[in-house]
């Protein structure tokens, strides 16, 4: 009957434990935890067998090591010796030095059993931090072989450092160097202006789970980030002024800033725009050649930066200045590729791509200039002094052009021009303007071209949009062959498209 009874303290005790429990900080929860310990020895000692309290008080001290560490348990074997001697009024030192021995080995055990779990912990974190950076790199690189464009490869970037399924940091910004070195331009941003729209973001991201090619995409399409976008992007910080840029660009190392300086003025305008407080700045570096800077911070978790962070960003920063040089002499390439030599118009293979692109797929218009009596000319003159002819020409009709207009040196003496969302009275005007000025200018050996001076012939053409633009170029040669047999040195127009 005794034994039920226990049995059902001791339940009873372990309910109400841990009711207590559920509802309580840590602090409470171990001081429940061992007071239930020793109540649940005093328990058997008034209830069952009294004898069994000098190894039961053995739980209650294991209980309070575990929960307040070796000064508790040196505590509950001082408390347990006392309570002993006063309940059996017998002096035993040996019990009560098993009592501090004891706790001492159950510290020892648990704070060892603590290393190991710690070591494996930490361990653990590494190589999920490892994982993530594997990851990322991956991305970064995947991204980077499939596309040269800056654009994308600076989004996929910036994605890959913030983000959750990036390495995770609240902010990411990069500025590039200018072409003469004397400062850089703020290029692109992603991340929020302001704390409580990164929360917003966190939980969008948390809830459907975007990859990081998820989150590149949908940055795109929504435009999202167009605020600190627009900030970063209207910044150029001249380098001849003394800042912590200017330090990172000729240093060339990375550089940790746990408070603004309210001495560096561009620190404080960064301050006072961006609320930059805590920061990294990464020198964006490969081979010696210095690209720009990109700097991450952690403006919504605030979570303290510090050097690991600095070698967690590094490896990328280079990888993006990799990339960055392979897109800058990719583009430099096809630049290269798409303009004609002699002239440095655009050449008909960018002429072919202009037609295929979107603003053809809009009203415009387009001119084709023939030079007349080139081949005259050239048996005349020679080819050397032709080709003087052709540049000179180029400069005339690009001086000619507005904004958005765009030339092209078709092939031989034949150039086109193209004009986006121009009707054809206006490009009529663009190609009378071109026709006028080719005639007062004085070309080499000119007059002794058969009118005396040398002269172009001009036809325009109008696409409404719906049209394929190859039939618009077909009708401008049609009303170029009619300017030439109409007399030359004069603009044709081909109507009823």
């Amino acid at each position: 009957m005794e034994g039920l009874f226990l049995t059902a303290a001791f339940v009873f005790v372990a309910f109400i434990a841990n009711t207590f429990r559920f509802y309580a900080n840590g602090y409470i929860n171990r001081l429940i935890f061992v007071m239930s310990t020793v109540l649940l020895v005093l328990l058997e000692q008034w209830f069952a067998t009294p004898s069994h309290t000098s190894w039961l008080l053995l739980f209650a001290i294991a209980a309070t090591v575990v929960s307040f560490h070796f000064s508790g348990g040196m505590i509950a074997a001082a408390l347990s010796s006392w309570y002993l001697w006063i309940t059996t009024g017998a002096m035993e030192p040996s019990v009560y030095a098993a009592y501090f021995l004891f706790a001492g080995s159950v510290y020892a055990i648990r704070y060892y059993v603590r290393k190991i779990r710690q070591q494996r912990d930490r361990w653990l974190e590494i190589l999920t931090f490892n994982s993530k950076q594997l990851n990322v790199t991956k991305d970064v690189s995947q991204a980077m072989q499939e596309t040269f464009n800056t654009k994308r490869l600076l989004e996929t970037i910036l994605t890959s450092m913030t983000a959750g399924h990036g390495l995770g940091y609240n902010r990411a910004m990069i500025f590039l160097l200018s072409e003469d070195g004397n400062s850089l331009k703020g290029i692109m941003a992603t991340g929020p202006v302001r704390a409580e729209e990164g929360f917003k973001i966190w939980e969008d991201i948390t809830a459907n789970r975007y990859g990081l090619t998820d989150l590149i995409d949908k940055k795109e399409a929504e435009k999202s980030d167009q605020q600190l976008n627009e900030i970063v992007q209207d910044m150029t910080i001249p380098l001849q002024e003394k800042s912590f840029l200017r330090d990172v660009m000729e240093s060339g190392y990375p550089l940790l800033i746990k408070e603004a300086d309210t001495h560096d003025g561009l620190m404080m305008r960064f301050y006072h725009t961006l609320g930059l407080k805590e920061f990294v700045v990464i020198p964006l570096l490969h081979q010696g050649v210095k690209s720009g800077v990109v700097i991450i911070d952690n403006l919504v978790n605030q979570k303290p930066l510090n050097m690991h962070d600095v070698d967690i960003i590094t490896p990328l920063a280079t990888q993006a200045a990799i990339a960055l040089q392979q897109a800058s002499q990719y583009e430099s390439v096809e630049r290269m590729a798409l303009k004609d030599g002699l002239t440095n118009l655009y050449n008909q293979r960018a002429f072919q791509q202009s037609l295929s692109d979107d603003f053809c797929a809009r009203p415009f218009s387009i001119i084709l200039l023939d030079i007349d009596f080139f081949k005259n000319y050239n048996d005349t003159n020679g080819h050397m002094l032709g080709n003087e002819v052709l540049v000179q020409l180029a400069g005339v009709i690009t001086k000619s052009l507005r904004g958005d207009d765009l030339a092209y040196r078709f092939g031989g003496e034949e150039f086109v021009i193209l004009l986006p969302h121009t009707p054809r009275d206006q490009a009529i005007k663009v190609a009378e303007r071109i026709r006028k000025r080719v005639e007062e200018t004085a070309f080499p050996k000119g007059e002794l071209q058969p009118e005396g001076k040398l002269t172009v012939s001009l036809g325009v053409a109008e696409s409404d949009g719906t049209a394929d633009p190859f039939d618009t170029v077909e009708f401008a040669d049609q009303a170029l062959y009619e300017a030439k047999e109409s007399g030359k040195n004069r603009v044709a127009v081909k109507v009823g498209m």
